[in-house]
């Protein structure tokens, strides 16, 4: 290992903290720009420190009230970003407070949420916090009211396909803080990248689609296609969105379905609810309704809608066979599924699948293509097409992935594609 000036290190020892290394501590956690408040009153055996060549290099503490755990305090040395050291100091705080009896593990961050993401910690809103935690200074002064607070679910275990609930709580959580962002005048990230860098979320629309829409609601567009086109949506009909987000879609569909036509939108988030409702009125669109719901229980009766569009949201579900058999049962007969989503090619790394921050972003749940062939089949689908609209390179996957090694990305070269899915319930 070579330090910050050139020299072979020895790698990083982590031990318990002592006194003596308060000062080298708070010079780790002031260059890191943590808030430095209070750390005097825990330091000592809820604290560890990494320690190399005789200098603190690493530094990460787990306070305790009560029957709950704050992490805090989590710093690296700059030239040991990206070795580990940070996800070991982590993982030794979580396994000593595990052996304290400690019930639940909670954080605040400004900056690290997704990191800490994938460190198996799920986002939630402030006031979910235990009364211990409100309490805290570090809660009530030190970290301000935009700080992410997260709790630790276990790596792995937030995301996978067998825990359904968690998977919904980590994909509401993320599209609600999407929807605060638009409203600030952020553009919505997926898969950790924003805005036009997003290699699945940019150039959607064309120029003239996106006239007359609310700010807001392009800001606030997570899709990965253009489903409101390829549907070929017609005057009179009626068309469901399913995870309509801010509205985008549905407003666009409310256009090509024209006055005697109506466009539904189906979301679980509150957030992106009231977003999608300003939209709809400073749109002055009318033949609009916005539906608080779940995609694998739709609060719609069987056979009354002609068409079915999704963009980029049936992928977040863990219970996709569901979904499909709910579309097919609001569907008339002879009514069209139009979507686009997010098509895996091949087998991809496990480590993907289990990624809290890439199953919100679109990536990690999404079905194989001959897995969502069979899915519709089985639902009762009929003229099923799946068509590539995208096909991503290891050099985007990179920019969603964030921290994968060399090997993990070369695995994820064109795997991943977006998709247009059509099909057809039978007319009888």
């Amino acid at each position: 290992m070579i330090g910050a000036r050139g020299r072979k290190k020895t790698a990083p020892a982590v031990r318990p903290a002592r006194t003596n290394d308060m000062d080298a501590a708070r010079e780790l956690i002031t260059v890191c720009e943590l808030p430095l408040e209070g750390i005097e009153e825990q330091f000592g055996e809820k604290y560890v420190v990494a320690e190399q060549d005789g200098e603190v290099v690493g530094v990460a503490g787990m306070e305790v009230y009560g029957a709950h755990g704050l992490l805090r305090s989590v710093a690296v040395a700059p030239w040991l970003r990206g070795s580990g050291l940070g996800a070991t100091l982590v993982r030794n705080r979580i396994d000593w407070a595990r052996a304290q009896g400690i019930e639940s593990i909670y954080l605040l961050t400004m900056t690290a949420d997704r990191y800490f993401a994938r460190r198996g910690f799920v986002a939630l809103s402030r006031e979910q916090a235990p009364a211990e935690i409100r309490t805290t200074r570090e809660f009530t002064d030190l970290c301000p009211s935009s700080a992410a607070l997260m709790r630790y679910v276990g790596e792995g275990g937030a995301t996978r396909a067998d825990n359904p609930e968690a998977v919904r709580g980590v994909v509401r959580e993320y599209y609600a803080r999407a929807a605060n962002d638009a409203r600030g005048g952020k553009s919505a990230c997926c898969g950790g990248s924003c805005g036009a860098d997003n290699p699945i979320t940019s150039d959607l629309y064309e120029a003239h689609e996106l006239t007359g829409l609310p700010e807001d609601a392009i800001r606030a567009s997570l899709g990965c296609g253009n489903p409101t086109l390829l549907a070929e949506l017609r005057e009179g009909e009626t068309v469901l969105d399913l995870g309509s987000g801010g509205g985008i879609d549905v407003l666009l569909s409310a256009r090509r379905v024209g006055p005697t036509g109506k466009a539904y939108g189906l979301d679980m988030t509150d957030e992106m609810l009231a977003l999608a409702r300003e939209n709809q009125a400073k749109a002055g669109v009318t033949n609009v309704e916005f539906l608080k719901g779940e995609i694998e229980a739709m609060p719609l009766p069987a056979n009354s809608v002609d068409v079915i569009i999704s963009n980029c949201v049936i992928n977040l579900s863990a219970d996709k066979r569901r979904v499909l058999a709910e579309a097919f049962r609001v569907l008339k007969p002879g009514g069209r599924f139009a979507v686009s989503d997010i098509v895996v090619r091949r087998e991809i790394p496990v480590e993907v699948r289990r990624n809290a921050e890439l199953w919100a972003g679109c990536v990690a749940g999404a079905l194989e293509e001959w897995t969502y062939r069979d899915l519709l089949r089985d639902a009762g689908f009929h003229d099923i097409e799946i068509v590539p609209t995208r096909v991503y390179t290891a050099e985007d996957a990179g920019v969603l992935a964030g921290e994968m090694d060399a090997e993990a990305l070369r695995a994820l070269d064109d795997a991943f594609m977006s998709a247009f899915i059509r099909a057809r319930k039978p007319s009888k």
